[in-house]
């Protein structure tokens, strides 16, 4: 009897336990259900945005190539001339915006072949497009894509010491905690008509007598690195980095670390130990934030 009872109650016992396990069971998928159902309705939100983003990058992108078309129109008319200036604005289709446009040809690299410079400032950006002339044809050598928060401005000088004038465009990062002008430099090339793919230096000083290019890396006033790079045709060669020694403790010792590459780099390795920076460097744009002075 004893044994029935002990059975039957734990029939009972397995039943309630089942039915818990039912009830678990069948609220999990309302719950599972809702958060799916949630889930894909901000999937759907995140794709359409994302079509949205891409639709009107592919109008703005239509609209640039138009208003690019008309400006190489437009600089067409002066064909006989070698030198010329234009400046107008205008209205993107649909749109509340406009684009200041500039054009202009002179012989800007070398005396005997003029380039066409094509600047756009659209809301956000400013594009710099640069053709050689020949004849009545215009043949683009360079474009370039700088955000209007960040451009600082671009020159033509002759920055590796070659002796051909250079295009250069200045800019200043809009973000981060540090000292960060950037130059990017695209290299004419001796047919004195094309350029070089760009070159982007942090902080540069330009030397071109010397062929070289000083400058202070990314980092904390006192804390950061300077670099020394040598021009070598279209590449640039690293010969060195400059950086102050420090102990366990991460206290400077007074000394200065010159080396083969970055300290967190894997190709780091200590060249030689100095008393002081070298005097090259001390008259580089920027040595202040690298010795940390008046930060």
């Amino acid at each position: 009897m004893k044994a029935t009872l002990y059975i039957f109650a734990l029939g009972l016992s397995i039943s309630f336990f089942s039915c818990d396990q039912q009830k678990a069971t069948k609220k999990t998928p309302i719950v599972s259900d809702t958060l799916q159902a949630g889930l894909i309705d901000k999937e759907k939100e995140r794709l359409e945005k994302i079509k949205e983003i891409e639709e009107q990058d592919r109008i703005d992108s239509i609209n640039l190539d138009k208003n690019l078309t008309h400006a190489i129109k437009r600089a067409s008319h002066y064909k006989v001339l070698d030198k010329f200036k234009e400046k107008y604005v205008e209205t993107i289709p649909e749109s509340p915006y406009q684009i200041e446009v500039d054009i202009s040809s002179e012989f800007y690299f070398t005396h005997g072949n003029p380039h066409l410079i094509i600047r756009r400032n659209t809301p956000g950006s400013i594009y710099i497009d640069i053709f050689s002339i020949t004849g009545d044809q215009f043949s683009k050598v360079l474009s370039h894509k700088e955000s209007d928060m960040t451009y600082v401005n671009d020159t033509i000088r002759d920055i590796n010491g070659d002796g051909l004038k250079d295009f250069v465009v200045n800019w200043y990062g809009s973000s981060g905690c540090c000292l960060k002008a950037f130059s990017n430099v695209y290299l004419l090339r001796p047919d004195k008509k094309t350029f070089s793919n760009d070159f982007e230096f942090i902080n540069p000083t330009f030397s071109p007598k010397e062929k070289i290019i000083r400058g202070v890396c990314y980092g904390h006033p006192g804390e950061t690195e300077m670099y020394k790079y040598k021009w070598n045709g279209e590449a640039v060669d690293t010969l060195e980095y400059i950086s102050y020694e420090k102990n366990d403790k991460g206290e400077k010792t007074g000394k200065v670390i010159v080396s083969s590459d970055e300290s967190y780099s894997g190709n780091y390795k200590i060249l030689k130990r100095l008393n002081d920076v070298p005097n090259e460097y001390k008259k580089i744009v920027g040595y202040e934030w690298f010795a940390g002075s008046g930060f």
